[in-house]
């Protein structure tokens, strides 16, 4: 299976408008979809996370930059739900 995105890519979502890191890619129905950490609290990984499936059609690069200046996965254990 071939995405457009990887593992740690961070993303935006144009249908929630919420921004997230990739932390696994799979396949469902023949599709691409993306587990993704979404920021529990606005744009900082400091309240920890959430897990979302994205699907690839509504996904592009995120430039947020206070994300991307932070690892989702030094906050891994700081996670507060799962969907």
């Amino acid at each position: 299976m071939t995405g457009k995105f990887y593992p740690r890519n961070l993303l935006f979502n144009r249908n929630t408008k919420e921004d997230g890191a990739v932390r696994r890619v799979y396949e469902k129905n023949g599709g691409v979809m993306y587990e993704v950490a979404v920021p529990a609290h606005g744009d900082s990984w400091a309240s920890g996370f959430y897990l979302s499936d994205w699907a690839e059609d509504v996904l592009q690069p995120s430039n947020n930059l206070r994300l991307k200046s932070a690892t989702v996965e030094a906050r891994a254990s700081k996670l507060c739900s799962t969907d």
